[in-house]
């Protein structure tokens, strides 16, 4: 059996001076979402190459657990952000104009 290690995320660095321009930082923001949205597409497709691999007897049924595990982590972490951009939006739009 081999060893797989587990790491979900990996840690977020910003570019220095990115906090002098507004510009910079929506870019630098949107290229670390389309990062994290690439992450999990992968982690997704790893997870169902695994799969079938497990199926086809190639690897063993445990790392398949593994790596659906793994998957399903990613998954709930980008649902929980989801989740939370959705509530910060509805609370900012719920407040008052005046």
């Amino acid at each position: 059996m081999s060893t797989i290690p587990i790491t979900l995320l990996s840690p977020v660095t910003l570019p220095s001076g990115s906090a002098t321009s507004g510009t910079s930082t929506a870019s630098s923001f949107g290229a670390l979402l389309g990062q994290a949205i690439s992450g999990l597409a992968q982690s997704q497709t790893t997870a169902d190459q695994t799969i079938q691999a497990a199926m086809a007897g190639q690897v063993s049924v445990t790392d398949a657990m593994v790596a659906m595990t793994q998957a399903q982590a990613t998954l709930d972490i980008a649902t929980a952000v989801q989740n939370q951009a959705v509530t910060a939006y509805q609370t900012i739009m719920n407040m008052p104009l005046s």
